[in-house]
């Protein structure tokens, strides 16, 4: 009985898609594709699995799923930068979101975000160099009641200060290590 090492398995894999790199994800996403029967109304659906397996949707995943799906790739490119999930740009582990809704813009979204930016060394949009938090915006995290509120991944952080903000990442940041 032989035992596949990990260049077998990777070059299995590599032979199994038909993206020119051999990237094994490829073989990941057509297998994706093919599960939706390539049918372009699983656009979004295959975007989200793509992001899934490469961290972020680079302009030639893009190509590739516009042209697996036979989609304009303006139209995938299109719904890519329309949804706030989708990036196009790699992440940190933790998605810090500052909801910027009117009422936490009332509350001051604003200067809860310019804590964040200086706690922790990034500006909107950027990820810490330790990859572990990206800090974006979002029109509304649809937690008003605790305006102004920020939330990581599933958990949400209300009524918050900028003293708070500096409190939020030396103690509640600490469990996303």
């Amino acid at each position: 009985m032989s035992q596949n090492t990990l260049s077998d398995v990777a070059g299995k894999a590599a032979l199994e898609t038909s993206h020119p790199s051999g990237d094994p994800r490829f073989a990941d996403l057509d297998r994706t594709i093919a599960n939706y029967n390539a049918e372009p109304t699983a656009l979004i659906q295959v975007l989200h699995a793509a992001q899934q397996m490469f961290g972020f949707l680079s302009a030639d995943v893009i190509r590739y799923v516009a042209t697996a799906l036979k989609l304009p790739v303006s139209h995938v490119y299109g719904v890519v930068t329309f949804y706030n999930f989708f990036t196009m740009v790699p992440r940190g582990k933790h998605q810090i979101m500052v909801c910027r809704g009117t009422g936490c813009h009332v509350r001051g979204a604003t200067q809860v975000l310019e804590s964040l930016e200086k706690e922790l060394g990034i500006k909107e949009g950027e990820t810490t160099k330790d990859n572990r938090f990206s800090l974006s915006t979002a029109r509304c995290i649809g937690a008003c009641a605790l305006a102004p509120a920020v939330s990581v991944g599933d958990d949400v952080y209300g009524k918050l200060t900028a003293d708070k903000v500096k409190e939020l990442v030396k103690s509640d940041l600490k469990k996303y290590v």
